[in-house]
């Protein structure tokens, strides 16, 4: 972990708690440990999504027009949509 860590109060269906106690009965580490990486194995898998779907943008290689065309079809857009 980077820096100090800092506290978290959560609250877990009982049956949450208990397969979170089992899990950290069976690898022999606080329960606080198996949530720690849940929550940073969430957290990286969220960024590399992300990052994925970027990458694939970046390949569609697209023609776009110039930004003071594109800055226009952008508000009419935006304008049209709030028509009813």
């Amino acid at each position: 972990m980077d820096g100090p860590s800092e506290r978290l109060e959560v609250s877990l269906p009982s049956s949450t708690r208990a397969l979170l106690r089992q899990e950290a009965r069976r690898r022999g580490v606080p329960e606080a440990q198996v949530v720690q990486e849940a929550v940073e194995r969430l957290l990286a898998e969220a960024r590399q999504t992300r990052v994925r779907a970027a990458e694939a943008l970046f390949r569609v290689e697209a023609r776009v027009a110039d930004w003071a065309q594109m800055e226009q079809e952008i508000e009419a857009a935006r304008i049209a949509a709030k028509r009813p």
